[in-house]
């Protein structure tokens, strides 16, 4: 594999980056949907505005030019994405905009940083867990026609 290149998304990115989000959190939580709610998921253009709004916090990985991943960092200290494409995850590319991501809080003086997964994506929360995660809290969401748990997690930056 060729040398991840992580840098900022431009305007330019962003339906490349929403089609890179909507895909891998489908696919990362697909055996947590009831099949119509991920149909309907799959057909929505909601997360096209919504990242549109928020692409000067968004990281990018590139392999190749490729967009391969994302990460979303806002300045409150919440990493509110981070998101590789299906055949690119266990690369590498989720732990360096991990760490970029981390970095960018670090840089900023943040002394904590906090984040929500989806409870019952295990493999979400032993990603963090393993990297010092704590769990401080737990809420319900709802999407059309889905009710789920999300943990919220915190790391002390130091």
């Amino acid at each position: 594999m060729n040398a991840i290149c992580i840098r900022r998304a431009k305007t330019g990115d962003t339906q490349n980056v929403a089609n890179l989000v909507q895909e891998s959190w489908l696919v990362a939580n697909q055996n947590l949907l009831p099949s119509d709610t991920a149909n309907a998921l799959a057909k929505s253009a909601d997360i096209g505005g919504f990242v549109a709004g928020e692409w000067q916090s968004i990281w990018i990985a590139e392999i190749n030019k490729e967009i391969a991943g994302v990460a979303g960092v806002n300045p409150a200290g919440v990493i509110w994405a981070l998101y590789v494409r299906p055949d690119y995850q266990g690369c590498g590319i989720g732990s360096a905009l991990y760490e970029a991501a981390i970095n960018m809080l670090k840089l900023a003086g943040k002394r904590k940083a906090i984040l929500e997964v989806m409870a019952a994506n295990e493999n979400a929360v032993a990603f963090y867990r393993s990297r010092g995660w704590v769990q401080e809290g737990r809420r319900t969401e709802h999407i059309p026609g889905f009710r789920f748990t999300a943990v919220r997690m915190g790391l002390a930056l130091g």
